[in-house]
């Protein structure tokens, strides 16, 4: 099996050579690591040149700059290999990472497997959270090692694995890209598609590290806490993170319309829940019919996170 790792960076100069040490230390050496680069200088190369004598090294600078999106989409065609890791330019891999995620996936030639990974702050001390755990996602920690049984409504919900714990065969990801250009959607996307056709195994611990500070391009891992919960369903809103999802959700009818009737049926109430939410800007008193009927059929459990989403539709409007 040929193993290739996905970079997109950008202004990465800081972090990269640790993360590209981690990936040189792995007990099963990947074949090629290729990065694009949208940098706007010359400092990312540089720091990428010190690792070309440890790594199979395909490096490629983005003139112009091709955005989170178009930089993952054309790092993942470059690469070619068998199984392809997406890789964050600022995390850390644990040794047995390559091994342990290309043994779950075997010779399977249309399959995806994603891992958990450990949070920590910019100088990797341990917040005492992983990933899966700020996802909402800790009880995924308590299955075995395989295929996930019931990803595809999960994934409707919420992706639980970031893109940095993905990595997914050459064969799937070419009927899956390109990723469509939506913001900050590259994981999500391959995330929801990989399980519209239940894709996805799981190895159900961490084998890295996600390290977050202030100029990561990754969202996740904002952790638990209400107030940190509080804040993002604020955000949410102001971010009209309801449109993003419609637009999500079509572009994975889009790329895949052989799904069966079942599968496209659930995305197109997923779309529908989505474009209510929406709708949902109105007066108190006008948006409570709105609330009341994606309540009474279920959708906020369904799709949402139940009566956390009720309250936001109800007070954070």
């Amino acid at each position: 099996m040929k193993i290739s790792v996905a970079i997109a960076a950008y202004r990465g100069e800081k972090f990269i050579g640790e993360q590209l040490a981690s990936i040189a230390a792995q007990t099963r050496v990947p074949d090629e690591v290729v990065i694009c680069d949208d940098s706007p200088d010359h400092l990312t190369e540089k720091a990428v040149s010190a690792f070309r004598e440890l790594l199979n090294i395909r490096y490629y600078r983005n003139t112009p700059a091709l955005g989170v999106a178009g930089n993952f989409n054309k790092a993942l065609a470059l690469a070619d290999g068998d199984l392809v890791f997406l890789c964050d330019q600022d995390d850390l891999w644990y040794p047995e990472k390559v091994a342990v995620m290309s043994k779950a996936v075997g010779d399977e030639e249309l399959a995806a497997v994603f891992c958990d990974s450990d949070i920590t702050d910019a100088d990797c001390r341990p917040l005492n959270i992983t990933h899966l755990e700020s996802r909402g996602y800790g009880f995924l920690k308590n299955l075995p090692p395989g295929v996930w049984e019931g990803q595809f409504l999960h994934c409707c919900r919420r992706v639980p694995a970031a893109g940095h714990d993905m990595a997914l065969t050459g064969k799937l990801l070419e009927k899956l890209l390109p990723i469509p250009e939506i913001s900050a959607c590259h994981d999500n996307f391959l995330g929801v598609a990989a399980a519209a056709l239940d894709c996805w195994h799981i190895v159900p611990r961490p084998l890295g590290i996600f390290r977050r500070h202030d100029a990561s391009a990754s969202g996740a891992g904002k952790g638990v806490s209400l107030l940190s919960q509080l804040h993002e369903a604020v955000k949410s809103v102001q971010d009209d993170t309801f449109t993003w999802n419609v637009r999500l959700f079509r572009a994975v009818l889009e790329t895949l319309p052989d799904l069966t009737p079942e599968r496209k049926k659930l995305l197109a109430e997923r779309i529908e829940f989505s474009e209510k939410r929406a709708e949902m800007n109105l007066p108190f008193f006008r948006r409570l019919p709105l609330i009341y009927a994606q309540w009474r059929c279920g959708n906020y459990s369904r799709f949402g996170r139940g009566w956390k989403n009720v309250i936001q539709d109800l007070f954070l409007r």
